[in-house]
């Protein structure tokens, strides 16, 4: 009785190693065979490295590429010892942007939420597969990322193509590298807390900003949505949230659509502002402060956006200066130390 007890314990044990393994394999493989986001695409990076700074972003930002190439956390922080993250991708809908609130509710409730309004203009059926998964391949895996991938994936798109990266990417076997492998369980942060530098600069043609009154200027009843199940997240987290429009020099944009979040937003006694009726305040100059002719700022926009937000924020808003609470503080120092040896 007792040799069949030790063999029967004997048989689960190997079907529990052999079941170990192949969790193992199938992770590794999955790591190996998605796309790493190091080199180029970086913005593919933003999602995944949240995770180690969670537990500091009393401040979070989400939106689309617009906030992750004009906000440095590193100002805000130098300035108001205001420590924030920086959760945006290129062309994110309203939909990812209120499950990456969600999920970061999950992680470590911040102070404040501060959503960009660049991308609510854009269709309920909008698709870019490419963006999405820039966005989501790094999320971990929990209900927020599953109700997110049913958001935003296209028809012929499939969920477990994005809960299996390996099922969407096994044809890039011939392209695999050692890097993919060395990379497979890198964690060394790419970007500065979701904020991607760009040097680059290419100015305005048009001197004077003015808006389209083109087509249909009314915003979609999918974004307006997900901007009030956005807001009513918060609140009933006892979350603050400030809407804004990341300054600009494009005339994709409408007074209209002004008028129609403003409204939403003092429903909810929120504030909005459209940054753009800042420029001259904030000191931005799109003949060097833009790296594609205004839709986008550049590292010197950055820089001056993010100093006059680090004052707004302070002003309006009750985020504590924690430069002089140590673990912030050391946090930080690790983070501008890797910032100079870039």
């Amino acid at each position: 009785m007792e040799t069949e007890m030790k063999t029967k314990l004997k048989k689960t044990g190997i079907v529990l190693f052999k079941i170990v393994v192949i969790i193992f394999l199938v992770i590794t493989l999955n790591r190996i065979f998605m796309p790493k986001y190091v080199y180029e695409n970086q913005d593919g990076r933003i999602t995944r490295e949240y995770y180690a700074q969670s537990r500091y972003s009393e401040v979070i930002f989400v939106g689309s590429s617009t906030v992750h190439s004009a906000i440095d956390p590193l100002v805000l922080w130098q300035e108001k010892g205001i420590s924030s993250y920086v959760r945006a991708n290129a062309s994110q809908p309203m939909w990812i942007s209120y499950y990456m609130i969600e999920d970061a509710l999950k992680c470590h409730k911040p102070k404040l939420v501060c959503l960009d309004m660049t991308f609510i203009k854009y269709a309920d059926d909008f698709v870019e597969e490419p963006s999405t998964r820039k966005a989501l391949d790094g999320m971990r895996l929990s209900s927020s990322k599953i109700k997110c991938i049913e958001a935003s994936m296209g028809e012929d798109e499939k969920m477990a193509d994005y809960l299996m990266p390996l099922f969407r990417f096994h044809s890039r076997w011939k392209e695999l590298s050692i890097d993919d492998i060395k990379l497979a369980y890198y964690n060394k942060p790419v970007t500065l807390n979701g904020y991607l530098k760009d040097d680059g600069v290419a100015p305005v043609t048009e001197k004077e900003l003015v808006y389209t009154k083109e087509g249909d200027l009314q915003l979609s009843p999918r974004n307006i949505e997900y901007l009030r199940k956005s807001i009513e997240l918060c609140q009933k987290n006892g979350v603050e949230i400030f809407l804004f429009k990341t300054p600009a020099h494009s005339s994709n944009w409408s007074v209209g659509y002004d008028e129609q979040i403003g409204k939403i937003a003092g429903e909810y006694n929120v504030n909005y502002i459209n940054f753009d009726e800042y420029n001259d305040i904030i000191g931005l100059d799109y003949s060097t402060d833009t790296p594609d002719e205004g839709s986008h700022l550049n590292s010197f926009g950055a820089d001056k956006f993010s100093e006059y937000l680090a004052g707004y924020l302070a002003d309006n808003y009750e985020i504590k200066d924690q430069r002089n609470e140590r673990r912030f503080a050391d946090n930080w120092a690790r983070i501008n130390a890797q910032n100079i040896n870039r």
